[in-house]
């Protein structure tokens, strides 16, 4: 499997803001040696660091919860915009030591969101990992639904969460995501890695919390930013239960 570092997000995000871009060659770099820890990822790859520092930079934006498609904990979905219009946003609230995915192929814009939690990773063990499962399906339904568009391009990844707690276990997290995705048999271009130190504040008692709300991806600009879900809370829920039995009951609108 192959891991790619390329600066060509970045001049395409620069042209489509600024029209123009400081960038004028493309370049990319493979992961040849998986490293030692996230220190090690991070000297090696300063260039995801500079992106992760502009992703932290922006504010999060509030978003009203109609076309938007939210996943939870232990959740994953996968959207091509083409097909359902209806929705329009992939979203899911930041975790702590859990790590938020987001993929999308290159060509065909299909999207595909994962919440990844710190139980079922390492605990386990590498080699019943829920992380290469998860990760395996978030693939296999991009490629479904690329169809044609397949061959024209590739996969990128973002991940997001994990700030760095006193126990070090969204570092465990971090790495179990980032070898599962080495291992695969795909070729993908990692544009983020936000966890561990770029995704780590002080609270106002001075300790570490996360930088990250929630994180969201625009099916049709096909932007990442950071992002809030004011009404997913346990009101919010209870109203959707509330509405869902009306309906079935004949009693609320369709």
């Amino acid at each position: 499997m192959v891991i790619k570092v390329t600066n060509s997000s970045k001049r395409k995000q620069d042209i489509a803001i600024c029209e123009t871009s400081t960038i004028s060659e493309t370049e990319e770099r493979i992961m040849e040696n998986f490293p030692v820890d996230l220190e090690d990822f991070f000297s090696t790859y300063p260039e995801i660091c500079e992106r992760n520092l502009e992703f932290t930079a922006t504010p999060n934006k509030p978003l009203k919860r109609d076309g938007v498609l939210f996943i939870t904990q232990r959740r994953q979905a996968t959207s091509d915009i083409r097909e359902n219009p209806k929705v329009q946003i992939l979203g899911s609230h930041a975790a702590m030591t859990c790590h938020i995915v987001v993929m999308r192929h290159t060509e065909s814009y299909v999207a595909s969101i994962g919440h990844f939690d710190n139980f079922s990773c390492w605990q386990f063990g590498d080699e019943s990992s829920a992380h290469k499962e998860g990760l395996k399906v978030m693939m296999e339904e991009i490629e479904f639904l690329s169809k044609g568009d397949l061959e024209e391009g590739h996969i990128q990844v973002s991940v997001f969460g994990g700030y760095t707690d006193e126990r070090g276990e969204a570092a465990k997290n971090s790495m179990a995501l980032l070898s599962a995705l080495h291992e695969s048999d795909r070729l993908l271009e990692m544009v983020h890695f936000c966890v561990g130190p770029y995704n780590t504040c002080k609270d106002k008692q001075g300790k570490n919390t996360a930088i990250l709300i929630g994180i969201a991806m625009d099916l049709r600009s096909q932007i990442i930013f950071p992002a809030s879900f004011p009404w997913n809370n346990f009101e919010d829920f209870s109203t959707q239960l509330q509405d869902r039995v009306l309906r079935r009951t004949g009693q609320g609108k369709i």
